[in-house]
């Protein structure tokens, strides 16, 4: 993997959202996603631009919203098309022995820099050490690709089995894998992160939480989770998401950069600049160009 220069104070990358367009929500290609509400049309790169613009975040990494290989390539295309994406996460099934020859046709475009099967949908909880997700997770770190695991906390065991078994691999944990928030219920997720932590080549998107609440979300049912997972994995393992635009149900995005901001506020210079930029950078191998960084609001941000 490249390891790119040190980073520049104030630069940060998001790595994580989603682009869509109308015309492929309205065919079915997100199953997941409300029948009505903001998320429903255009979400490409010009509706994006703006907000990264105006939170400073330089660079982005596109993830795949549904499990197609063609939603990967539309995702390439508009890589290939927009100046701020950096890299993509693709979707392969992983779980077919032909799935090698299509990693080695993907993987030729240097947009692509991992692979997330989306394991939360999946009905086995194991599914991710079938001997067959295990060859091709193999020809992923053959191939220089990342492993992304969308997961909930019964899915953490499976995962840290399958990722034993290839420790070269990088794989990075989505969404700090969707605890419920509710401290009395998650001793089986802390558990399971502070084993995956274990593992140098495993780490953890900080992503995905506003939409795990929903309405009434409060920034203090958050921290005590960021506070975890920086003492646990360490800035230099933790990355930000916005995830955007599917926390445009609850948040536009510079008020999801706020609330990480407020989130984050206890760390120390250089972990900032890993947790806004470097950790991205060497994990996916790019490196976000600057971007002029708004000054911080001291505002506390609430629901």
């Amino acid at each position: 993997m490249t390891h790119p220069p040190e980073v520049l104070p104030g630069r940060r990358l998001d790595a994580h959202h989603h682009l869509w367009s109308a015309a492929r929500v309205e065919r079915g290609d997100y199953h997941w996603m409300p029948t009505d509400g903001p998320l429903r049309g255009d979400h490409l790169p010009e509706h994006l631009a703006p907000a990264l613009e105006a939170t400073g975040v330089g660079g982005t990494i596109v993830v795949q919203a549904a499990p197609s290989v063609e939603e990967t390539r539309f995702l390439l295309e508009l890589a290939h098309a927009t100046d701020f994406v950096l890299g993509v996460t693709g979707w392969v099934a992983l779980d077919r022995s032909e799935d090698a020859e299509l990693l080695a046709e993907l993987a030729a475009d240097e947009y692509l820099r991992a692979v997330r099967p989306m394991i939360h949908d999946l009905p086995d909880p194991n599914w991710v050490t079938r001997p067959q997700v295990h060859a091709n997770l193999e020809r992923l770190d053959e191939m220089g690709l990342r492993f992304e695991a969308l997961t909930r906390t019964e899915h953490l065991p499976a995962v840290a089995a399958a990722l034993e078994v290839v420790p070269e691999l990088p794989a990075v944990i989505n969404h700090l894998s969707k605890p419920t928030y509710r401290p009395d219920a998650d001793d089986q997720w802390r558990q399971w992160m502070l084993r995956l932590a274990e593992r140098p080549n495993t780490w953890c998107k900080f992503s995905g939480m506003l939409t795990e609440v929903g309405p009434g979300w409060s920034p203090a049912q958050f921290q005590p989770y960021a506070d975890f997972l920086f003492e646990t994995f360490g800035a230099d393992r933790v990355m930000f998401g916005s995830d955007w635009p599917v926390s445009r149900q609850l948040l536009e995005y510079p008020d999801v950069v706020a609330l990480t901001d407020q989130l984050v506020a206890e760390l120390g210079p250089a972990e900032l600049d890993a947790f806004w930029a470097h950790t991205a950078e060497r994990f996916y191998g790019v490196r976000a160009p600057a971007a002029a960084t708004p000054a911080r609001s001291d505002q506390p941000l609430s629901s």
